[in-house]
């Protein structure tokens, strides 16, 4: 990512007496014909997981990037961590920044916000273009999954756990399976995602969809969702946590007018993965959204 690009502020009022420091990015600059592009990161992600493919964007589109609540350098407080809240957010940045549309790239449970909040505000959604989304699990949870998400839900061993994870040698085996290109899990990148970590209030955020999964699934949404325009899914492969041929269908009983995109040798991170697959792929839905525009 380009050091000249600096990171920006604003202080989130979710409550009366509860506020949050959010952090964020921009990028390129203003295109009054061609709708603006916010980039969502996934969880334990933030906008330096993006640093191999915004700068190829940047130079034709105007582009925000954000750290979720509880994530990256934006302030991680004692809330209720789910889509709902994320969602939240994505509605509280575009009336700051006062964006009518936009076209949301997000990844995994960045993807998952936006598609939750494309659902409940359809008409500020240009396109969605999601990448490895999470919130659909099929029957991809098996017994050992269940369990540890179990022993996870319990305060004490949970926070057992989330002090054993908190470091490089755990973020790094979290890592490794979410990669095909094992090259990329370097130290700059573990030492990426340790980072937060190691901030006031991580645990909140970090252990919130183990110990309440409902908040971070989109099974609860009517099928098909409200959001009816453009949707793209971006997937990887070798994603064995989310494999494409088991939750692909799954997202286009939510979304039918998707259009499926798989991309060899590439697993869950798929844009920094296989970052040159996913930008020419990106590149492509892009220019075909600017046809109709």
């Amino acid at each position: 990512m380009s050091n000249t690009v600096k990171d920006q502020y604003f202080i989130w009022q979710l409550s009366p007496t509860l506020e949050a420091k959010i952090r964020y990015q921009e990028y390129g600059e203003e295109r009054p014909k061609k709708t603006p592009l916010l980039f969502l990161h996934g969880y334990g992600g933030m906008i330096e997981h993006w640093d191999l493919n915004i700068p190829e964007f940047a130079r034709q589109h105007k582009i925000y990037a954000m750290d979720l609540i509880g994530f990256g350098k934006s302030q991680k407080p004692d809330v209720r961590y789910s889509l709902e809240l994320f969602a939240a957010q994505i509605e509280t940045f575009l009336l700051l920044k006062k964006l009518d549309s936009v076209i949301v790239v997000g990844h995994s449970m960045g993807a998952a916000s936006a598609l939750y909040f494309a659902h409940h505000h359809p008409r500020n959604i240009k396109a969605l273009i999601l990448a490895n989304p999470s919130g659909l699990f099929g029957d991809t949870m098996d017994g050992m999954a269940s369990v540890f998400f179990g022993l996870v839900a319990s305060p004490l061993i949970g926070d057992v756990l989330f002090t054993a994870f908190a470091n490089p040698m755990g973020v790094s085996q979290s890592l490794t399976p979410t990669y095909f290109n094992q090259q990329k899990v370097d130290a700059k990148l573990i030492n990426q995602f340790t980072a937060p970590l190691q901030d006031r209030g991580a645990q909140f955020s970090y252990m919130s969809p183990s110990k309440r999964p409902l908040d971070f699934r989109l099974d609860h949404l009517a099928k098909p969702c409200n959001y009816k325009g453009p949707t793209f899914l971006v997937w990887g492969a070798e994603d064995m946590a989310l494999p494409p041929h088991k939750i692909i269908p799954e997202f286009q009983e939510l979304v039918p007018h998707a259009g499926a995109f798989i991309i060899p040798k590439a697993s869950h991170c798929i844009h920094h993965d296989a970052h040159e697959a996913f930008n020419k792929r990106l590149a492509i839905i892009l220019n075909q959204l600017e046809t109709v525009e």
